[in-house]
């Protein structure tokens, strides 16, 4: 059986007052301003200004430059917004409003970065697009996930996302756990790959659309959302929040008093902000392990079990693991303490052998404590003799 714990546990700060940055005059305007992505020496973001296109301003000197339209060697007439880059820098994405030929009101195109110039955008197509509007791509850091936002029947919208395989996208399947009847846009995966940052209107919130948070469990399900509160969000509207390529800083677009009008984009210290640290341990007991009679050794009919377990880790490479041996109550307490600590060593070994980093792996020997069924016949004594995987 698995069993899922989360445990939530808000980061202690110090009482500290965090102010928030306006970027200043060099970005904002008196139009709105959405923050897209942000690079070690840059922020691209989307100006909305009678139309929409989208804008580059360099860092120098953790100073903000003046912006300009981002030049890709070709434009037209159309709404460009919403602008995201792959890792490799080689694939950029973006949400075309009213272009001809398109699925619906605003669909999800993509450029190439080919023989030194950006391909002329093309439509990514179904099954990512569709009759209603699909928009704010964003892409995780490994390039194998598409997060973005498709409206609802209720002219509100929803996060969906999408594996990549072949280059290919695949049917986007809805974040269930963080969307409702109200609006959830601009997701934003973290490099971590499992948390995802987002704004709502929908959740327990200081007011209008707030930032929240969540986190992808090792089950494959997301967390409950958290709200980030101040200094991130505010009794007005946060929309888009963006953490920049080395985890140092962060930035929201918000609607809060004191900008220069519309949405202004905001900068934070990444340290400076309340983002809770979302824990998912997942323990399970092995199924179909087996040792030769009361020896280490593990037989033939182990080694699916345990090469299944090697290809979730090899999947997951940010996870660690904790082997816990197990015995029955034969024998006295040193042996079945120096037997359960063998065996758990034998489930390692077999995972190193499979390519698993040994610093990945924590083993502990628990003789016949914790019993999971009473020692009074055979069958229940088979079930205490076991091993037990925690994942962090």
């Amino acid at each position: 059986m698995i069993i899922n714990i989360l445990v939530l546990v808000l980061t202690a700060l110090a009482p500290i007052i965090v102010c928030a940055q306006n970027l200043g005059p060099n970005v904002n305007t008196e139009g709105d301003e959405y923050i897209n992505q942000v690079f070690t020496d840059s922020i691209v973001f989307t100006r909305r200004s009678g139309n929409e296109f989208v804008f580059v301003s360099k860092i120098i000197d953790g100073q903000y430059m003046l912006a300009e339209p981002l030049n890709l060697g070709w434009h037209n007439e159309y709404w460009i917004g919403a602008m995201r880059f792959s890792s490799d820098m080689k694939t950029l994405y973006f949400v075309g409003i009213d272009y001809p030929g398109g699925y619906g009101r605003g669909d999800i195109y993509k450029s190439e970065y080919v023989d030194n110039q950006w391909s002329e955008p093309i439509n990514i197509g179904q099954p990512i697009n569709s009759a209603t509007m699909e928009s704010q791509p964003c892409i995780s850091a490994d390039d194998k996930e598409m997060y973005f936002v498709r409206d609802t029947r209720n002219n509100k919208s929803n996060i969906y996302y999408s594996r990549f395989s072949d280059r290919r996208l695949g049917s986007p399947k809805p974040v269930t756990s963080i969307n409702t009847r109200f609006g959830e846009m601009a997701p934003f995966i973290h490099p971590d790959g499992r948390t995802l940052f987002f704004a709502s209107e929908g959740h327990n919130g200081m007011g209008g659309y707030d930032i929240f948070v969540c986190r992808k469990l090792l089950n494959g399900t997301w967390s409950q959302p958290v709200n980030l509160g101040a200094p991130v969000n505010s009794d007005k509207n946060e929309i888009s929040f963006v953490v920049s390529s080395d985890s140092k800083k962060c930035y929201v677009s918000s609607d809060r008093d004191g900008g220069f009008g519309g949405y202004d984009i905001y900068v934070f210290d990444y340290e400076d902000i309340n983002v809770p640290e979302i824990v998912d341990t997942t323990h399970f007991v092995m199924r179909n392990i087996n040792f030769e009679f009361d020896s280490a050794v593990l037989q033939e009919s182990s080694f699916a079990a345990i090469d299944s377990l090697a290809i979730f880790l090899k999947e997951n490479p940010l996870i660690t693991i904790e082997i816990s041996g197990f015995t029955d109550n034969s024998g006295t307490e040193e042996h079945n303490q120096k037997l359960s600590q063998d065996r758990a060593n034998s489930i390692k070994e077999a995972l190193i052998n499979k390519g698993i980093f040994e610093d990945r792996l924590r083993v502990i020997g628990c003789g016949s404590n914790n019993p999971i069924k009473p020692n009074d016949s055979e069958e229940h004594k088979a079930q205490n003799r076991r091993v037990e995987i925690t994942l962090h």
